[in-house]
């Protein structure tokens, strides 16, 4: 399966938008307003962070399933993080009572694993890189 992109698509909307915006059935300045959302940075890194959730979405459903899965992991995603843009490799101790943190997320709910608590006291507490809403990439 090719990738998902929707660059073009939301070019394609901008244009439908000014097609609307010649015909004066919408306010001009609501138009506006709406084609400066979909050209801002956080527009593009939601969309971003939305294609590459698609990618992960490891579920065997129609498209429309993956895509509603893929939305919520990515509403999770920016809901949850505290300022964490970049992927970054974090190392906890084990210990006997654990990492200190918990998970949601995962095959079972068609979703990337993202971190939901962390446990006061515990490791990741202690370390204090780890963030509710960090997804987890790996671990070893």
């Amino acid at each position: 399966m090719a990738p998902l992109t929707l660059e073009r698509d939301i070019r394609r909307a901008i244009e439908l938008m000014e097609t609307l915006e010649q015909s004066g059935e919408i306010p001009a300045s609501k138009l506006a307003a709406m084609k400066n959302v979909l050209k801002s940075d956080f527009c593009r890194a939601v969309r971003e962070v939305y294609e590459q959730v698609h990618e992960t979405v490891d579920i065997n459903h129609p498209p429309e399933i993956r895509a509603e899965a893929a939305a919520k992991a990515t509403v999770a995603a920016f809901a949850a993080s505290e300022g964490h843009a970049h992927p970054r490799v974090i190392e906890l101790p084990k210990a006997e009572e654990g990492l200190g943190f918990n998970v949601m997320g995962g095959k079972e709910q068609a979703s990337p694993i993202y971190i939901s608590r962390i446990i006061p006291g515990g490791a990741a507490h202690k370390d204090g890189n780890l963030r509710r809403g960090d997804q987890l990439l790996s671990v070893n």
